[in-house]
């Protein structure tokens, strides 16, 4: 078989996909109308590899799209401790590495032997957190997530022995560009970029943090890029190859920065680009994360819809609809662009999901281990 390749990036901004320039030579332009399903990671995921409406968090074996794969060797490689065996996205892998959840730390050593809600296990992360943030003012700081250069090389590594043949399937999920934004070549330390990117979220940030914060953002992006540029070059011409963002960002509009419950375009639209798919991309003028499982597979899985002229989301209450040319939430209708619109059909099909419409995993419900390896705790 042909080899396949499923490549997500977390937080990555639908307007910054014209800053990856080798992933556009190897992809194409991005589909121009396709929509997260939430606006959090475990919720967007349940869509992207089970192609189902977010819900409680992780996917079954039986949700997932990984098992109905028939290659001879599979793999995947998260560095999202959401995206983990906890939550079930290890199903149908012959070989599924994860973040490693066996530290040294105080936190991690009490961890490993009670429940992540446990009082103690707060007390033990508090402290923990404490000595971080003083250790960040004393001394450079490392990355917080495992670098995509080193997530390609295990991937390429595995299929050279396990499937010389080229009869394989990947999965990769990269972390950068989620906050905190350091890349390597950014133009102050990794301490530095960390604390602003700090200020920023917690809404303390000042105009040069801001400035340097949108800076360090596409420092991310471009970063990526530049590593990915290997994968695409290390790949044969024929292999099949779908990518996407989970959600994307927001850089100060409404004046907020990261990815929270807001229901916006900058962080519901999304870049998916890919090729040698059975179904194109292209095919179809509106794209859910949703639909991913059924555009890899030729086949509609779960909820997916191979044609469809509406996508949706739902997050903490929040509900949102949206079509090739407009946005819809509880404040109305925007183009994508943000100006004021009016699409009666959309604001229709809005009122229709919000009435039946599941109600996503919200964060405090989630362990609390993961929330703090991802920075929100």
């Amino acid at each position: 078989m042909k080899p396949a390749l499923l490549v997500t990036v977390d937080s990555l901004r639908y307007d910054h996909y014209q800053h990856m320039s080798a992933t556009k030579a190897f992809l194409g332009d991005t589909h121009p109308s396709t929509f997260a399903t939430n606006t959090a990671t475990p919720s967007c995921f349940q869509s992207i590899i089970g192609g189902i409406y977010p819900g409680e968090a992780g996917v079954t074996p039986e949700e997932s799209f990984v098992p109905k794969l028939e290659y001879g060797h599979k793999m995947g490689v998260s560095t999202n401790r959401f995206l983990s065996a906890r939550y079930g996205y290890d199903a149908g892998f012959d070989r599924f590495v994860e973040p490693d959840r066996n530290g040294k730390s105080l936190k991690d050593r009490i961890a490993a032997n009670m429940t992540p809600q446990s009082t103690v296990y707060g007390i033990a992360s508090r402290a923990y957190n404490a000595y971080q943030s003083l250790r960040g003012t004393v001394g450079d700081a490392s990355r917080d997530y495992r670098p995509a250069a080193e997530v390609i090389d295990d991937l390429l590594e595995s299929v050279a022995v396990e499937a010389p043949d080229g009869d394989w399937f990947g999965w990769l999920h990269f972390m950068e560009p989620h906050h905190p934004y350091n890349p390597d070549d950014a133009p102050v330390s990794r301490t530095e970029a960390q604390q602003v990117t700090r200020r920023l979220l917690d809404g303390r940030g000042s105009e040069a943090d801001a400035e340097l914060g949108r800076e360090l953002y596409r420092g991310e992006v471009e970063e990526l890029d530049d590593r990915l540029a290997r994968l695409w070059d290390a790949v044969s011409d024929e292999t099949r190859v779908l990518f996407c963002a989970d959600h994307g960002e927001l850089l100060g509009e409404y004046g907020e920065w990261g990815h929270h419950a807001t229901m916006c375009p900058e962080i519901l639209r999304v870049p998916a680009a890919g090729r040698n798919l059975p179904v194109d991309l292209t095919d179809s003028e509106v794209r859910s994360l949703v639909d991913v499982p059924s555009v890899f597979l030729g086949a509609e899985h779960g909820d997916g819809d191979l044609s469809r002229d509406t996508a949706f989301a739902a997050s903490n209450g929040n509900h949102a609809a949206m079509n090739a040319q407009h946005f819809a939430n509880a404040e109305g209708v925007r183009t994508l662009n943000g100006e004021k619109a009016a699409d009666r059909d959309l604001k229709l099909a809005l009122e229709e999901w919000t009435a039946t419409a599941a109600e996503p995993v919200s964060k405090d419900q989630l362990p609390e281990d993961d929330l703090e390896a991802l920075g929100y705790k």
